[in-house]
């Protein structure tokens, strides 16, 4: 594959996060930029200080943990810009100036709502990303885990869309190469992506996008697909949304992203690269016991000690990391009783105000 020459500011990477991952955090940013800092032109770390009404990502902002994490947040931004080379923070700027810009640069006459309709980030990703003011931006998650630890996995995404007119999006290899190919939840869903090659290798040109990870064109966006359709959810999507408090507009950015591959046509090419190559790990869920192992296990990763159990499988298992802790805080009947709380806390202090 013959790589592009780059300029400055040509490629960014964009973290997003907010101030709950701060358990998290300094581990996983000294391991993004080991990995990517050395590819791209610089770093921005968008953080979300708008917490969600209801839902999995909420975040009382009444509650001494989220305060406290977000001064802490606050306390790291210039020890952390000191620390690594081109790197900036950002907190999501919901201004009406700002939002008016962002809106119109991916919506066009809509307006963009702040959340999706459960509550998860929404309009922190769009925002994040405009701000990266960059032909390239590799976007990310603040709790993403990547390994292969490919030095030219940038430049071999950066050629490859220059080379396919068909792809909006590159993205890792979803969990470590496994000789039968994709397993875990990828595993039988063959309708969701097509087997391709690069450069000699398997890869899988997806027909959806995650937020978690991808590296997007910018300038083709705007050339190919111009602006996003919303996508009114579905009504039982929108009368659980109106019970939770939360804005009833769209779906996530992920959906909106994907239906726009399948509306336009274009792909998500995940690819593992050249040498090792680079794939992504994500963890399913957050627990002290994994934040204190994180160290030792983000050295695993970046070394290449990955069990066979794990290999194919995107979402951290039980191989790499016992996991069965958090699933007993996460069943189904805990999920219900959350959400149950969650629509009892909204109405319960709507009437109050009333």
């Amino acid at each position: 594959m013959t790589f592009p020459s780059t300029t400055r500011h040509r490629v960014t990477m964009q973290i997003n996060t907010y101030p709950l991952d701060l358990p998290h955090f300094e581990d996983t940013l000294a391991h993004k930029m080991r990995t990517f800092g050395g590819q791209v032109d610089r770093t921005i770390v968008t953080v979300d200080v708008r917490p969600p009404q209801s839902g999995r990502y909420k975040g009382d902002p009444k509650a001494d943990r989220y305060m406290q994490s977000l001064e802490t947040f606050r306390a790291l931004y210039p020890i952390l810009e000191d620390r690594y080379e081109n790197l900036s923070f950002h907190e999501v700027d919901y201004s009406a100036a700002e939002r008016d810009r962002v809106s119109k640069y991916f919506l066009g006459a809509q307006e963009m709502p702040d959340k999706a309709w459960d509550g998860g980030p929404f309009y922190c990703y769009f925002q994040g990303i405009l701000a990266a003011d960059s032909d390239y931006v590799l976007h990310m998650d603040a709790d993403m885990l990547f390994g292969g630890q490919s030095q030219t996995w940038v430049e071999e995404s950066i050629a490859l869309l220059q080379q396919r007119e068909d792809l909006l999006f590159t993205s890792p290899l979803p969990g470590p190469p496994h000789p039968d190919g994709l397993k875990g939840r990828h595993d039988g869903a063959h309708h969701a992506f097509d087997e391709d090659v690069v450069d000699g290798r398997l890869a899988y040109r997806f027909h959806f996008v995650s937020t978690r990870v991808f590296l997007m064109d910018m300038n083709r966006f705007k050339a190919s697909v111009g602006t996003l359709d919303l996508d009114t959810p579905p009504l039982t999507f929108r009368l659980r949304g109106t019970l939770l408090g939360n804005p009833i507009k769209a779906l996530s950015a992920e959906q909106v992203l994907s239906l726009t591959l399948q509306k336009h046509g274009l792909g998500n090419m995940c690819f593992l690269g050249a040498g090792d190559g680079m794939y992504s790990l994500h963890p399913p869920f957050h627990f002290p016991a994994f934040h204190a192992a994180l160290p030792e296990l983000i050295d695993q990763v970046e070394r290449g000690d990955i069990p066979d159990g794990q290999r194919g499988d995107y979402d951290i298992n039980d191989s790499l990391f016992d996991l069965s802790e958090a699933r007993q805080q996460h069943a189904r009947h805990r999920r219900i009783q959350r959400r149950f709380k969650d629509i009892v806390t909204y109405w319960g202090d709507r009437l109050k105000v009333s």
